[in-house]
């Protein structure tokens, strides 16, 4: 089945920032939540007062979506006389609807602490959550659930501002990779992307939703070319992806990932699912048992799909694909990156420096930007932050000029295409 499209890496990255309580979306740094299952969240001017900034969760009816946040500072509830927090919650209307606020990032699950609360009037309303007593530990992670009731009806858009609580400790930083994971070279007609940015693979795994939790997508190029890598903090959870299919990919020979694992990493689970008539089966494949993990570098994986095939996966109905700590035991944790999931028909080769290489030039940019490559440029694609197409161009040469007529002041993206490969380069327009 071919699926033609292109996945701008606009993805939102949750970590490595030191936000801290109280938030009141005025600081920048305040608007680096990541949505999940569905909802979409941004920092917005406030509906009902210009001067103030807000953060708008929007809620598409999925059971349990919403929005998280990596704190660089625990939220301190170990003191039992003072457990509470607050926050102010904007509804359309006065219909009951239940939501809920949940802290995670302490340990093992069980370590989690939340509490649902309801919203009755139309506009806002302060809420207070008490904890209670009894908890001993800190919560590094901040989660936002728009539609958490039974009944499911909190679809539509709220507001939420002034979220207070009790600071703790520093949350320790996590380690990160000196660089991102070296590009694969393998052509395009080899290869079932179910995740890459940096090589514009035509055929890709069509992701119609996620389960679990993932700490982000961050950007690991130090240039200002774009390489990002899925982030996994396996003390909390693992993550994964569905469609709507099942699809059938029983013309690929292998299964390929690389991955990156902090210091203490003992391994992961590398988990293809498959629907065969409605029956979901998952099939396992563990970094640290089927072969040893190693730690603080990329590592390429390539596994035979007979592997997986062979421990009962039909690759004519791949429905679902996860990560999750070794054994799916939380005390497995750790950080992990993972980059370039591929399914490919051969052995996948991967050069530590890609064949295709170019510069753009001033960047930031008055004027028009420069481009000179290695390689002839095909073609070249300019998205606004939203992802939005703004211009195309295809200069058929090695060097080439990028108009910035009729572009506003700001930040673009540059898909930069060629016979070697593609790229995608962040752009600032002065």
């Amino acid at each position: 089945m071919k699926k033609i499209t292109f996945l701008l890496s606009l993805l939102v990255v949750t970590a490595g920032f030191s936000q801290s309580l109280p938030l009141d979306f005025e600081d920048p740094l305040d608007d680096n939540f990541g949505a999940f299952n569905g909802a979409t969240v941004g920092v917005v001017t406030d509906p009902t007062d210009a001067a103030n900034q807000v953060l708008e969760l929007v809620s598409n009816g999925v059971d349990f979506d919403g929005a998280a946040l990596n704190l660089g500072t625990y939220i301190d509830l170990s003191d039992d006389s003072n457990n509470t927090m607050t926050l102010r919650f904007w509804a359309p209307d006065a219909t009951t609807r239940t939501h809920l606020l949940k802290l995670e990032g302490a340990g093992p699950p069980e370590a989690a602490t939340e509490l649902y609360f309801d919203t009755t009037v139309s506009g806002w309303q302060t809420i207070t959550l008490d904890f209670g007593a009894n908890l001993s530990v800190d919560y590094s992670i901040l989660v936002l659930f728009a539609d958490a009731g039974p009944s499911n009806t909190a679809t539509g858009t709220y507001y939420i501002d002034d979220i207070t609580g009790t600071n703790g400790a520093d949350v320790p930083v996590d380690p990160i990779p000196a660089e991102a994971a070296p590009i694969p070279n393998v052509p395009d007609g080899e290869v079932y992307s179910i995740f890459n940015d940096t090589n514009g693979f035509t055929t890709v795994f069509p992701v119609a939703y996620d389960f679990g939790t993932n700490f982000g997508v961050p950007d690991l190029d130090p240039s200002a070319a774009v390489n990002t890598a899925y982030k996994f903090n396996f003390g909390v959870a693992g993550w994964g992806q569905g469609e709507g299919g099942p699809d059938d990919v029983s013309a690929y020979d292998n299964v390929t990932f690389q991955y990156w694992a902090g210091p203490m990493v003992v391994g992961f689970d590398f988990v293809l699912i498959g629907n065969v008539g409605g029956t979901v089966t998952e099939h396992v494949y563990k970094i640290g048992v089927n072969e040893p993990v190693v730690n603080e570098t990329w590592n390429l994986v390539q596994i035979p799909m007979s592997f997986f095939t062979g421990i009962g996966f039909d690759d004519t109905a791949l429905f679902q694909w996860k990560v999750s700590p070794l054994n799916n035991s939380v005390d497995n944790d750790g950080i992990v990156y993972l980059d370039n999931i591929l399914l490919t028909q051969n052995v996948l080769s991967v050069n530590e420096v890609s064949e295709f290489s170019f510069k753009v030039f001033p960047n930031p940019t008055l004027n028009n930007w420069n481009v000179e490559s290695n390689s002839i440029i095909s073609a070249i694609t300019v998205y606004d932050i939203l992802g939005k197409k703004v211009s195309t161009s295809s200069p058929n040469s090695s060097t080439a000029e990028i108009s910035t007529t009729n572009l506003k002041t700001g930040l673009y993206f540059a898909k930069i295409e060629s016979d070697s490969g593609s790229k995608t380069v962040k752009l600032i327009k002065e």
